[in-house]
């Protein structure tokens, strides 16, 4: 097992609510296995568009309380974790830009969801997958903290033979490996429909399809368990949908990690169907890392 040294910090969005505690407790843990920083950020909202401006008497209630949140949280760190350097930041807009400005010197951007079935943010609307979809550091959405089972997945990494999916198992394996945690990677696949029921239904298909994925699946796990010698690796290829599959293995698990390709604007259709659906229904915190620029 390693310990990732980084300066960059941890960063994580906070408005006073239950899900942005229980995101900062997560981002405490994570700072203090990468023996990093965190920086803790709340952004107080502006008007909409069109309305009188806000009296100075409104705008000093917002910054007052965004700094007695801000000091809560400094309190809590310097409770969980006294040796963990701790930093704020606030400012007066919308959160999810800000989280993503602020994640371009992050080592990962965590904030918290409300439910699960309903993706609901602890600052605004779809502030938690603005912020994922467009972040430039990994981003671990929580919507609460994990209930760790005996002999249970660990690290879950959702995997496809992607430069997607090779930046998850790299994430993967390096969680796995500073926790001491097993890492499960999850190749699931499926028949495309379009191919008609008599494919659907052939026993050879099935085969040939299967055995292409198992090799898939293989390439793109080569060489990984000679990097992280220590991490005990299972692997699972599942004829299933990636959701499906994805979220039942979530079950007991401590993370999942999911590759998502992002968006230039806000708004619209975010991230793939497998990245949002696994963000609305896992039942431990998500993680979602995009490949390299010249990969995507």
């Amino acid at each position: 097992m390693s310990t990732r040294l980084t300066s960059r910090p941890v960063v994580v969005g906070l408005d006073g609510r239950q899900p942005g505690r229980i995101a900062l407790d997560w981002a405490i843990d994570e700072a203090r296995w990468r023996r990093t920083s965190l920086r803790l950020l709340h952004a107080t909202p502006m008007p909409l568009r069109g309305r009188a401006p806000e009296p100075s008497s409104e705008v000093a209630a917002g910054d007052e309380q965004s700094a007695r949140i801000l000091d809560e949280a400094v309190d809590r760190v310097r409770a969980l974790s006294p040796a963990t350097p701790v930093s704020t930041s606030t400012g007066h807009g919308n959160a999810a830009v800000m989280l993503v400005e602020a994640s371009k010197d992050a080592s990962c951007v965590v904030v918290g969801a409300r439910t699960r079935g309903a993706l609901a943010s602890a600052f605004m609307g779809s502030t938690s997958v603005d912020v994922a979809a467009h972040a430039a550091a990994p981003v671990v959405v929580v919507r609460q903290l994990p209930v760790v089972r005996p002999n249970r997945p660990g690290v879950v990494v959702g995997s496809d033979g992607s430069a997607l999916s090779t930046a998850a198992i790299a994430e993967g394996f390096r969680q796995a490996d500073e926790r001491g945690l097993p890492l499960t990677v999850v190749h699931a696949w499926f028949l495309d429909p379009g191919l008609g029921l008599a494919a659907l239904q052939s026993e050879d298909a099935l085969r040939a399809a299967g055995d292409a994925e198992h090799a898939l699946a293989a390439e793109a796990l080569a060489g990984w368990s000679e990097k992280y010698p220590d991490v005990m690796l299972r692997h699972h290829v599942i004829n299933a949908h990636p959701v499906q599959a994805l979220v039942e293995h979530s079950d007991g698990a401590e993370l999942v990690i999911v590759g998502s390709r992002g968006r230039g604007g806000f708004g619209g259709l975010l991230m793939g169907s497998v990245s949002q659906g696994v963000l609305h229904h896992a039942h431990c915190p998500v993680m979602v890392v995009k490949a390299p620029a010249d990969e995507r």
